[in-house]
């Protein structure tokens, strides 16, 4: 008798081989089948036309004659973000998902009682510091932010200039319980286990740090601190913190100049919805998550000036997006309100700060490297920045080089850069943006390394920086190739940095770069 399975095995194989299907089925199928494709393609196309004079399918001819594996990569990740169908159906599927599953994406967890988590947030406090396996982000050590940090406050030191850290705690630290029941009652904050290491090695080269988690901890018991559907704080807990750096600052560092500056407080209304919420993609009348309402304080001056950062001051303040807050009005949470605006007021005195997203551990570094003369007259720098970046962040040592004057023949008359500046110039080097949705924030500036054709007004070499991401899109910069012939729009960035230095920004990793003037840059 033959074995079962290999009859079965010749009973498969012969269904599978004379499987009849009737000729106007097979014709039916071909052609649904084809519709579905062509309908999808062809209302794509429609689509691209109508918001812009090429549809991705011309760009395809441009593959021809640009055979890298990143130009192919760029272009799927065009095609996926800016898909008509993707669109459409991931919000909605989305939606589904965490109405009835109570399902996340890769960058958000839903928590308890209508609370968001941030993904990063999360991995940080479980993070492998020796080898840091769990983090899906960039990868650093202990040992790499330690070094940084103290190297940092050398170099400060060298000029006279204290330094106070401040690693800000993130959502989960302080409200757990609100992700998970497992977390109720907990007697203290939830700490990665290698950051008391941290705080202590910084402690012992005598770093001065100001830790808020304890008191926020604390706080926490009687009321909420952080937005329920953003990863930030709330506006009360943020000015609380505020007072708490101020006596930290009176206590540990001597000015020179006495506290006289007023400033008037203005209680402003805010409705908006969290950025956690904004990456989860959700449909746009989505009632899952409704927005939230704060009370912010706008600060002003004597004169009913909002308030605006002192150069002159003896404090430099350097942070990331939970300083920008409440300050960068594109944030969506107001303006004029933030952490650094609320500490000033505290203290009565001026700041100058530099205040980037996602840019509180390296960016605003290296913005000290291209502008050393920030540190003049300064007392104090102020380190603000979210506690995961210890584990995930960038802290690569950068030496801050002596204040000197730049060279006559590379100067650019300020007359000539505040007005618009025409040029044909050749890209040499280019950053890009994060993918939409991929990021807390919905705003990004790339950089451009370029060398202009015309010399007769402008360096040999210089950087612009221009849109890479408006409100979660890639702009047409985002497209630009290296070795490709642009014309531009350019302004100095002396005359925008107000305006733009706080958003997010990719910066190009050559460090010969970093001392090249820098523009603004629109395409026409």
């Amino acid at each position: 008798m033959r074995n079962l399975a290999e009859h079965r095995r010749e009973t498969a194989i012969k269904e599978l081989g004379s499987t009849n299907v009737k000729r106007d089925v097979c014709i039916f199928g071909l052609i649904v089948f084809g519709v579905v494709l062509l309908s999808v393609a062809s209302y794509q196309i429609v689509s691209d036309i109508s918001r812009g004079p090429f549809p991705q399918v011309v760009r395809t001819v441009g593959l021809i004659y640009d055979l890298k594996r990143e130009s192919f990569q760029e272009f799927e990740d065009t095609l996926e973000n800016e898909s008509v169908l993707t669109n459409w159906l991931l919000p909605n599927v989305q939606t589904v998902l965490t109405s009835v599953f109570r399902s996340g994406n890769e960058q958000a967890y839903v928590g308890r009682d209508g609370w968001l988590f941030y993904r990063a947030d999360i991995d940080s406090l479980i993070a492998n510091i020796s080898t840091n396996s769990n983090l899906p982000h960039r990868t650093t050590s202990s040992g790499d932010a330690v070094e940084a940090i103290v190297d940092f406050k050398r170099q400060l030191a060298e000029r006279n200039i204290k330094l106070i850290v401040m690693p800000t705690p993130v959502k989960p630290s302080i409200h757990s319980d609100k992700f998970s029941e497992r977390f109720q009652n907990l007697s203290a904050p939830i700490y990665n286990p290698g950051y008391a290491k941290i705080v202590a090695n910084l402690s012992s080269h005598d770093v001065l740090v100001y830790d808020p988690t304890s008191y926020l901890f604390d706080a926490s018991q009687q009321d909420v601190q952080y937005l329920k559907t953003d990863s930030h704080w709330k506006p009360e807990t943020m000015e609380n913190v505020a007072r708490q750096l101020a006596a930290f600052i009176s206590e540990n560092v001597e000015f020179v100049i006495n506290p006289t500056a007023i400033y008037t407080k203005t209680a402003t209304e805010v409705i908006n919805i969290g950025d956690i919420a904004k990456m989860l993609n959700l449909r746009k009348n989505q009632a899952l998550f409704p927005m939230e309402h704060v009370t912010t304080h706008v600060i002003q001056t004597q004169s009913g000036e909002t308030w605006k950062p002192d150069r002159n001051a003896e404090i430099l303040f350097l942070g990331d997006s939970f300083s920008n807050i409440y300050s960068l009005a594109e944030m969506g949470w107001g303006k004029s309100a933030g952490f650094v605006e609320h500490l000033s007021a505290e203290l009565s005195r001026p700041i100058d700060k530099i205040v980037i997203n996602d840019g509180g551990v390296f960016t605003t570094r290296q913005t000290l490297v291209k502008e050393p003369e920030r540190l003049m007259g300064k007392r104090v720098v102020v380190y603000q920045f979210a506690a995961r970046e210890l584990f995930s962040g960038d802290w690569k040592l950068l030496q801050i080089p002596e204040i000197h004057s730049k060279p006559v023949d590379k100067q650019v008359e300020t007359t000539q850069v505040n007005n618009e500046i025409i040029v044909n110039a050749t890209i040499k080097d280019k950053t890009d943006p994060p993918s939409p949705g991929s990021v807390p924030y919905s705003e990004c500036l790339i950089a451009l390394h370029i060398e202009p054709s015309d010399k007769s007004e402008l360096p040999d070499e210089l950087i612009v920086f221009m849109w890479g991401m408006r409100k979660n899109r890639w702009t047409e910069a985002t497209h630009l190739k290296i070795g490709q012939r642009v014309e531009l729009r350019l302004r100095s960035w002396a005359s925008v940095q107000a305006e733009y230095e706080s958003y997010n920004r990719i910066e190009l990793e050559n460090e010969e770069t970093w001392l090249l003037d820098v523009y603004w840059g629109e395409l026409p």
